[in-house]
């Protein structure tokens, strides 16, 4: 289980920085590109973020017994 939620967090970071490629919405002229990249960035370094403590949960939950919970 742990595993398929890494991997979900990890495609949100693909899709963020897909969106930092291509430069971020064209349909909101008032934004800056400054603005796409910070938000794209945030996007990426939350998803690694994430995939970690999901990775390390997981792992724990490998290493510790039930009775020890």
């Amino acid at each position: 289980m742990a595993l398929l939620l890494v991997l979900l967090s990890l495609l949100g970071g693909a899709l963020s920085w897909r969106a930092k490629r291509r430069g971020g919405a064209g349909f909101k002229p008032e934004r800056t590109r400054g603005t796409e990249r910070f938000v794209a960035d945030l996007g990426m370094l939350s998803a690694l973020l994430f995939a970690l403590v999901i990775l390390m949960q997981g792992s724990a939950a490998l290493i510790l017994d039930e009775c020890l919970r």
